[in-house]
């Protein structure tokens, strides 16, 4: 079992105490349930973040759509899921560490991240389609809610 970062756990704990936002629904994934995440657009915009965002933000939606066939056939062995938990997980911590949102961006940031670290918790537990369908969840509602150019959804 990994043993999580101080950074990483405050970035959860962001995500668990944002209070007073409304629920957005992720679309659902390839015939999943959709999941409520609680985030906000910016006054009905999509909020700014930085390049340090926009860069880990990057590399976690590589990672996942690189692996996106096998996912989707459920072939994906537990020991590439394990690497991909780390892949994402290294992402996190370097967006965590490097932060220099806002405070009004980093709150709703964090919210997607911690949806991030619950889908690397599943694929370290070997749930492999729940903790990909997690992630890739994360990052359409990302891509839904940040500015971020060139920024594909992911089916």
């Amino acid at each position: 079992m990994q043993t999580l970062k101080p950074l990483t756990v405050l970035a959860v704990a962001f995500a668990l105490a944002a209070p007073g936002l409304a629920s957005a629904q992720t679309a659902a994934h390839d015939g999943h349930a959709a999941s409520a995440l609680e985030i906000v657009l910016n006054d009905g915009a999509k909020w700014q973040g930085d390049q340090n965002m926009l860069t880990g933000m990057s590399a976690i939606h590589a990672t996942m759509t690189a692996n996106l066939d096998a996912i989707h056939a459920g072939s994906l062995p537990a020991d590439v899921a394990s690497g991909i938990a780390a892949d994402v997980q290294k992402q996190v911590d370097f967006m965590v560490e490097n932060c220099v949102l806002a405070p009004e961006v980093d709150e709703q940031f964090h919210i997607i991240l911690g949806e991030v670290m619950t889908g690397i918790s599943a694929l370290e537990a070997g749930e492999v389609e729940p903790g990909a369908v997690t992630i890739v969840q994360a990052l359409n509602a990302y891509g839904e809610h940040f500015e971020h150019p060139g920024w594909q959804m992911i089916n």
